[in-house]
């Protein structure tokens, strides 16, 4: 299931930006008229880890660069299956949370 919603303004930027956990990805990404948009995934209960995370990278294969968001082991499973599909580990940039105090 994809939720999909118009962004607010913001200053253009040619990265996608992905967060995802096991159960949902929220998806940053820009179409081709220069229009961003933000889908939220969810991963059905018929799908497996695997397939999910391909269902992700689908949406942002054809980005010239993605940053990735998550907890540690969620960011690096979509990274290793971002490169096993697009096979271009050059486009990822790795984004560490941040922890508010």
């Amino acid at each position: 299931m994809t939720t999909q919603i118009k962004a607010p303004s913001s200053p253009p930027t040619e990265d996608a930006i992905v967060w995802i956990d096991p159960d949902q990805a929220i998806v940053f990404c820009h179409l081709s008229d220069g229009k961003q948009t933000v889908d939220v995934l969810q991963r059905v209960p018929s799908e497996s880890p695997v397939q999910f995370r391909a269902r992700t990278v689908d949406q942002v294969a054809d980005e010239p660069r993605v940053l990735v968001s998550g907890s540690a082991g969620d960011r690096t499973a979509f990274e290793r299956t971002y490169v096993a599909i697009t096979h271009r580990p050059d486009r990822l940039a790795d984004v560490e949370p941040t922890v508010l105090s």
